[in-house]
């Protein structure tokens, strides 16, 4: 009886066929082809939020920075790149916040100020503090103006 078994077992062949591989194969790129799209959105979505982050930290630094300005009266800085930003009394930007600027307000928004910040994504983000709603918010699609 043993030796019917073994015998059986020596001679079944083991091992999946090469329709089951090519089903396996395409079942796997389908799923593929579905997260990576949506993994890359994921990515932008976080440059974004970096961004915006990093708008809504130097809008509080040049806040921080006109109460402790020894001006008379007190003033906010002016910043014509990223890198002027980066003189912002402990601010500094994310990996991924690739431009920004602050600009002062002029005429009736006199003694305001806007924070532009620009993401990897290519979008733009601002913060205006003479606005009603002191948010973060998306900006034209080439920084320039803050709704």
């Amino acid at each position: 009886m043993f030796s019917r078994i073994r015998k059986t077992m020596n001679e079944r062949q083991e091992g999946f066929t090469l329709i089951e591989l090519l089903v396996v194969m395409i079942i796997i790129g389908i799923l593929a082809a579905i997260a990576i799209p949506v993994f890359l959105n994921q990515r932008k979505s976080g440059y974004d939020a970096g961004a915006k982050s990093d708008a809504k930290n130097a809008a509080t630094a040049e806040e921080t920075y006109f109460t402790n300005s020894a001006a008379t009266p007190p003033t906010y800085l002016v910043a014509a790149n990223l890198t002027d930003m980066q003189g912002l009394p402990g601010w500094k930007p994310s990996g991924h916040t690739t431009d920004g600027r602050v600009e002062l307000g002029t005429g009736t928004a006199a003694g305001t100020f806007t924070v532009f910040t620009k993401s990897e994504s290519d979008k733009w983000f601002c913060y205006n503090s003479g606005a009603s709603d002191k948010g973060v918010h998306n900006a034209s699609s080439d920084g320039a103006t803050c709704p």
